[in-house]
């Protein structure tokens, strides 16, 4: 079994019950963490909030500057099967929403709880928009391990990075770069007559806001002497680097397999749904004329 695999399972039992630990998987995530922060140049690290800030910016302007092949390639030409299978690769994350953030609160001051709770408000909703099957074991039987990593970051950012200043950053950067990043599944969306896309197109307006609490949270934490910049720094590159490589791994896979029958989905037991329950899995109608409203 991948070992992402492995720390993705131990994380979601560590949810249910806390305590206890495997070193094993631990010491692979903490080489697997080195790893990533290692490739991030010393010296950007900005040393105080409005440098923070301003890096912030610099970094989501340049990635949105060019859209990466892999997006346009979502948006103007991916099939019906391929957006499935892109789906498919981001489910455990979108179906759990905010679920590991409730462990982030206690370690923020009181001060910087608030901001944070009006984004876990709006997440805890949005995953029920997706119109999918809601077994998780439906989706950890065949994910890449980049796709693992997206959503063990976020137990790492939550449960056991050595400040809160990490999972500050990340969520900030996640927050202002989401609605341009979700432009290409919207547009697939519109092209493929998926009915099923407010996961997306919602996202990109409520983020928009989520994107300001983010810059609340992090004034908070400067104003109770509670934030780190160059952590928080740090933990936005990991998001922009481990979100990058989860999606490019997804878009990789689903041009390789789209050819490959599909696997009927589950229900939320884990049983195969009927044929009639498939039918909402995605609803599909004919192409919208170009520039209606989806």
């Amino acid at each position: 079994m991948p070992e992402q695999k492995r720390l993705y399972l131990y994380n979601r039992a560590q949810l249910g019950e806390p305590g206890g630990g495997d070193p094993a998987l631990l010491a692979f995530e903490r080489q697997w963490i080195a790893g990533q922060l290692a490739e991030i140049p010393p010296a950007d690290c900005p040393g105080d909030l409005a440098s923070l800030q301003q890096s912030l910016a610099r970094l989501i302007e340049e990635e949105q500057r060019e859209l990466p092949a892999s997006a346009r390639y979502v948006g103007e030409r991916m099939s019906l099967e391929e957006f499935r299978i892109l789906v498919q690769e981001f489910a455990v994350d979108g179906l759990t929403e905010a679920q590991v953030f409730y462990y982030i609160l206690p370690r923020l001051t009181l001060e910087a709880q608030m901001p944070m709770l009006r984004i876990m408000i709006d997440e805890s909703g949005s995953r029920r928009e997706l119109q999918m099957p809601t077994a998780l074991a439906f989706y950890s039987e065949r994910l890449e391990p980049e796709s693992f990593a997206f959503v063990n970051l976020f137990f790492w950012l939550t449960l056991r990075a050595d400040d809160p200043s990490y999972f500050a950053g990340a969520i900030t950067y996640l927050e202002t770069a989401i609605p341009a990043f979700f432009e290409c599944y919207v547009q697939a969306c519109q092209r493929l007559g998926i009915e099923a896309h407010a996961y997306y197109s919602e996202h990109q307006h409520i983020d928009a806001f989520h994107a300001l609490e983010g810059q609340r949270l992090l004034r908070a934490m400067q104003a109770t002497a509670s934030l780190c910049p160059r952590k928080a720094w740090l933990g936005a590159r990991l998001a922009s680097a481990i979100t990058a490589a989860a999606f490019e791994g997804a878009v990789g896979k689903a041009r390789r397999l789209q050819s490959l029958p599909f696997p009927p989905p589950l229900d939320a037991l884990g049983r195969a749904q009927t044929r009639a329950q498939q039918g909402s899995y995605y609803q599909v109608t004919a192409p919208q004329e170009k520039g209606a409203a989806c």
